[in-house]
């Protein structure tokens, strides 16, 4: 059937409307379309209404064509809709492997992600971000696919990582892609592609990493290196390409024989540690025993060199933070008994000057915390034990290890009624290590358990019982006593910021006991410090059920847009916010009132809040 009669039709009638019934008269292009579609009318009642309903229009009175215009345009949009088809020329084929799957979705659903991967400009992260949580499937359309491959070049890097990310969550599905059109001698996005397929395919990947090394050139050879060391048959190889690499690419050959595990490469890596214990770092990720033997060496290699040259410069500095990095969670007898005679050391280590330019740093001092960011990387082990050997013998310089260590392994409440008499009186020194011992403390509240967290390792270990409750006395006490005042920064924290950072980790909702110790705690904070508390304090009070706002804010904040953000984040509804702002804002100075409290903002949030005005 010829459909063409009825879209004429429905264009005249777009026409009329536009130029008015007034012209209707005179208008014989819609007497035509009205003509042709006789035979259509004959065939179909529908379209015999359309006829029937134009002729209609042309003898209707001027007065009520308006409203008949309408109609028949109405129906005839209806019945063309339902006459819409979809199709292509030519044999449906399947899609080629590779190119994704066809996910049936709207132009409203695939475009802002399409945009955000080929596009330019800020915003695209989130967009992306948003899909992959709510809508991962979208991730692996064909319309998609090719777009992701092609932004692992974006000029955003962390959107190009995040696009590498997702491409290694699909499985073995977007390989063909990957593959097609690499290019061994090509840059950045090539070198991801490497990546990918490499964490795709794990070792079934190595034929292939073979067959395209030869070709490879700088960032893209490094990743196939790199790459390589994912399999154990690759490892006479790797010895060899270390012999002939430079630079980058033999960094990327270490990284690769570090994961690596034969006696080969144990002497290769003998003799790298023994030519530069510095190397020590590529091998802080390595999982095999033999490590830590030549950790032991390499770390006791560098202290060495600085109680000969008896001076730390700012080269001897970085080497020796390299080599501490393959130190962390080394626990063999060798690498105890290197912690033992390091000990042994330590006044002859504090002894050793700074060159000028050095920041300030005392080998002796630090040792007892190298040896504590070590036991918190490696977690309930043989450094447990040492650690609480060498309190037992040095006792205040291993206390933060020694209860560490007692966290780790004994149970809770003879960890309390074991240490926490070192804790009564307020001194700097104590403070300090318990501080050090709580930091990478918190609550895992989705496991139900409290974690060791360390950063250096990246690993978490949970403690060998739940915390003794009785450890948030005194931690409250070493902050609301002021002793940590009198420490020096803690990274980028001050010691006091820091322990407010332990208790919000700490913080337990389901434990009357933890709110009402740490509610103190919050309230001294926020009361005490004035503006430099954390929002996260508030809502962290109002949970532990403080209910008396007024009392606290009162003379606590400063201008209008402080009241609302503390105000936001407290429990309260939107009545007793309002009532709360209005307090603050009589209290107000007459003179600080325009500048600090518009009454524009105070109109806009009470009436947000209560529809109400200022009194």
């Amino acid at each position: 059937m010829d459909l063409q009669p009825l879209y004429d039709m429905k264009s005249r009638l777009e026409q009329a409307a536009i130029a008015g019934t007034g012209l209707l008269a005179e208008d014989f292009r819609l007497r035509r379309a009205g003509e042709e579609l006789k035979p259509l009318a004959a065939v179909s009642p529908v379209f015999g209404k359309i006829h029937q309903g134009l002729a209609g229009l042309l003898a209707a009175p001027r007065a009520e064509q308006g409203g008949l215009l309408l109609d028949l345009l109405a129906l005839t949009d209806a019945v063309v809709y339902t006459q819409g088809v979809s199709r292509a020329d030519g044999a449906l084929e399947p899609l080629p492997p590779g190119c994704g799957v066809y996910l049936p979705l709207s132009y409203s659903q695939l475009n802002p992600l399409l945009a955000a991967l080929t596009g330019k400009g800020g915003g695209r992260l989130a967009v992306i971000k948003s899909v992959q949580e709510t809508h991962p499937a979208f991730l692996g359309d064909f319309r998609v696919l090719p777009a992701l491959i092609s932004g692992l070049g974006d000029s955003y890097g962390e959107l190009a990582e995040l696009n590498a990310q997702i491409l290694k969550g699909l499985g073995p599905a977007p390989l063909p892609l990957l593959k097609e059109g690499f290019d061994p001698a090509g840059k950045k996005d090539m070198a991801r592609r490497v990546e990918v397929i490499a964490a795709i395919e794990g070792t079934a990947a190595t034929p292939w990493l073979r067959e395209v090394l030869p070709q490879s050139k700088k960032s893209v050879r490094a990743a196939v290196i790199e790459a390589l060391g994912e399999d154990q048959e690759n490892a006479s190889l790797l010895l060899e390409l270390a012999q002939t690499e430079r630079g980058a690419q033999r960094e990327a050959v270490l990284n690769a024989l570090a994961k690596q595990d034969s006696a080969a490469v144990r002497d290769f890596w003998r003799t790298e540690t023994e030519q530069s214990p510095v190397r020590l770092w590529f091998l802080k990720h390595a999982p095999f025993p033999w490590v830590s033997d030549l950790a032991a060496g390499a770390f006791r290699a560098q202290l060495e060199r600085l109680l000969s040259e008896a001076k730390i410069t700012q080269d001897s500095l970085m080497d020796l933070y390299l080599c501490r990095r393959g130190v962390l969670g080394r626990s063999s007898p060798k690498m105890l008994d290197c912690w033992r005679w390091a000990e042994e050391q330590r006044p002859a280590l504090s002894r050793v000057s700074r060159a000028p330019g050095v920041r300030h740093v005392d080998p002796g001092t630090a040792l007892p915390h190298w040896l504590l960011e070590s036991l918190q990387a490696g977690g309930a082990g043989p450094l447990c034990q040492l650690s609480l050997e060498l309190w037992e013998k040095k006792s205040l310089p291993y206390l933060a290890c020694a209860l560490t260590a007692a966290l780790l392994t004994w149970p809770a409440e003879e960890v309390y009624n074991r240490f926490a008499p070192c804790f009564q009186e307020d001194r700097p020194e104590t403070a300090r290590a318990l501080l050090d011992a709580f930091t990478p403390l918190r609550w895992n509240g989705k496991a139900a358990r409290y974690e060791l967290s360390s950063e250096a390792g990246g690993v978490s270990h949970p403690l060998a019982q739940p915390l003794d409750l009785r450890w948030y006395g005194p931690l409250t006490r070493a902050r609301t006593s002021g002793v940590l005042a009198h420490q020096e920064m803690s990274g980028p924290l001050t010691c006091e910021q820091t322990m407010d950072q332990v208790m919000r980790q700490l913080f337990r909702e389901d434990l009357p006991q933890v709110r009402e110790q740490t509610g103190v705690y919050f309230y001294h904070l926020i009361h005490n410090v004035g503006g430099g508390y954390h929002l996260e304090d508030i809502i962290l009070l109002g949970r532990c059920g403080w209910s008396r706002w007024k009392e606290l804010l009162s003379g606590r904040v400063t201008t209008v847009f402080v009241a609302l953000q503390v105000l936001e984040a407290t429990p309260l509804s939107g009545p007793e916010k309002a009532e709360v702002l209005r307090m603050l804002y009589k209290t107000v100075p007459e003179q600080n009132r325009a500048r600090d409290w518009p009454e524009q903002t105070m109109r806009w949030k009470l009436s947000v809040w209560e529809q109400e005005v200022l009194p």
